[in-house]
């Protein structure tokens, strides 16, 4: 069982760092683009009016493609208002139902997702904007991040359970 959580956390951890390495290089694009986009309106009056839609979809893209890591690290925003007060028995059981969670949302946001994605493939809609983008290719990024977010969940609820990892302590800030 061991080996089998090994490498899931080794796959769990690649599909996530090359998601994130993507999602890093879509921030300089998306900073290209706009920069580009300010530069031609302000500078030149030639304003792109494709470069705020093209930005917006890729903004869309990197969160879906790093919310993975950000899970794996622990640094999603959490209330531990409450948490903290609790003992670690406690606490390790809110963060299986964390995980348990996020895995149950992720997963009817992935066939939301899909269904969606589908939809709008077989219809043909188009954005409305200047790009008049297929929507599907946009609405695929969710599925996807959901898929690899939980993934991630599952990840880190079979080393809870198995005792592999220990609950993250409480205290967003460490001082």
């Amino acid at each position: 069982m061991k080996s089998i959580l090994v490498l899931l956390e080794r796959v769990v951890g690649v599909l996530s760092a090359l998601a994130t390495a993507l999602a890093a290089l879509l921030m300089l694009a998306i900073t290209g683009i706009v920069g580009y986009g300010v530069a031609m309106r302000y500078l030149f009056n030639q304003p792109q009016v494709w470069s705020d839609e093209l930005a917006s979809y890729l903004i869309v893209l990197v969160v879906m493609l790093a919310i993975a890591e950000v899970l794996r690290r622990g640094e999603h925003i959490s209330i531990d208002l409450l948490v903290e007060r609790l003992g670690a028995r406690v606490r390790y059981w809110v963060d299986v139902a964390g995980m348990v969670s996020v895995i149950v949302v992720a997963g009817v946001l992935i066939v939301s997702g899909w269904d969606m994605t589908a939809f709008s493939a077989d219809m043909g809609i188009r954005s409305t904007g200047y790009l008049a983008m297929p929507m599907w290719l946009p609405q695929a990024t969710l599925p996807l991040g959901f898929a690899l977010l939980g993934l991630a969940a599952l990840n880190r609820l079979l080393r809870l359970l198995t005792g592999l990892e220990a609950p993250r302590e409480t205290g967003g800030h460490k001082s």
